[in-house]
């Protein structure tokens, strides 16, 4: 009796320790979470704007899968997303505008006349919709791209093109958009036989050095001020021409009076009478030859009488001063 009593309790700890069970419990768990993680890993979402690579053992099979959810086949495929909307790539002075951010990153060409320059300069493009496959297989990312292709391609064309341009006109609109056009060249040279699409390159802008904008502003300065001589001295020419010409005219109105007078003496004998004022005391009479004089004296006169020979034996008492004058 004694032995069935001791026997009931060490057979229920047996039980709860059954080492078959705990490990056919460990293998349940563990095949759930294999199955859970396969499951998870045939799933992928491709984003809007993009096309999904699609690849075997990490080779590229061809496939593409448009944006939206997709099921693959676990651990053997995985799918590379690709953008296909148009991306820019820039070249700046500003140090982070780049696309290596923390430092100055412009495409640094010398002119004609051996002035450093800093171009700003910045890519637009894509990859080409209908073949992202074959993108990813020569280029891989779109960095890689920018990197090997792109980048090389603009700093050689635009220091070829640079060196044949004068300071002076670099930084102009001519200059710029020369600039551009090459590097727009060679770019779609470049391209022709890429699975990419160039849409616009554009010269941002042309960064002189600061000892060349000084001098630059100088001769700017200069340049105004020999502008606002020219102009005084043109604007002198201008009166004295206008002086001239005004003078002339008077000239010409003297002489036309003058002949007219002449013509016509009796407008002259007008004229003076006329020119007489209405306070003088003015006498008429005639020389010894029968000319007539004009004797006048002075209005308001100091009282003091002149006797004037008007010819033979006639005189003519006046008081104050008096003028003898022919007429004409």
């Amino acid at each position: 009796m004694s032995d069935i009593l001791d026997s009931g309790p060490d057979s229920d700890s047996g039980s709860d320790l059954d080492p078959a069970r705990v490990l056919r419990m460990a293998a349940l768990g563990l095949g759930l979470l294999v199955v859970l993680g396969l499951l998870l890993g045939g799933y992928h979402q491709v984003p809007e704007g993009h096309v999904g690579v699609q690849k075997s053992f990490g080779a590229v099979t061809g496939d593409e899968l448009a944006p939206g959810a997709h099921l693959i086949a676990p651990v053997k495929d995985s799918v590379q997303d690709v953008e296909i909307r148009p991306r820019t790539y820039t070249m700046a002075n500003t140090r982070g505008e780049g696309d290596r951010a923390g430092r100055a990153d412009a495409v640094t060409v010398q002119t004609v006349n051996g002035t450093t320059v800093e171009i700003d300069i910045t890519v637009r493009y894509r990859v080409e919709q209908s073949n992202p496959s074959r993108f990813v297989t020569e280029w891989r990312t779109v960095e890689q791209a920018e990197q090997r292709l792109i980048r090389p391609s603009i700093r050689s064309r635009l220091r070829d093109e640079a060196a044949g341009i004068q300071t002076s006109e670099i930084y102009t609109s001519n200059g710029r958009e020369r600039l551009g056009t090459a590097a727009q060249e060679k770019l779609e040279s470049a391209f022709e036989s890429e699975a990419l699409v160039l849409e616009e390159v554009q010269v941002r802008d042309v960064d002189l050095p600061s000892s060349y904008d000084e001098a630059l502003n100088e001769k700017e300065i200069a340049k105004q001020r020999v502008q606002k001589k020219e102009f005084e001295i043109q604007q002198a020419r201008k009166d004295k021409e206008q002086q001239e010409i005004r003078a002339e005219a008077d000239a010409r109105v003297i002489e036309i009076r003058g002949r007219a007078l002449r013509d016509n003496p009796i407008v002259l004998k007008q004229q003076y009478v006329k020119s007489i004022d209405a306070s003088d005391k003015v006498i008429l009479a005639t020389d010894r030859d029968g000319t007539p004089i004009i004797l006048q004296t002075d209005g308001g006169g100091s009282g003091n009488t002149s006797q004037v020979d008007i010819g033979g034996s006639a005189s003519v008492n006046t008081t104050g001063p008096v003028r003898a004058t022919p007429t004409p």
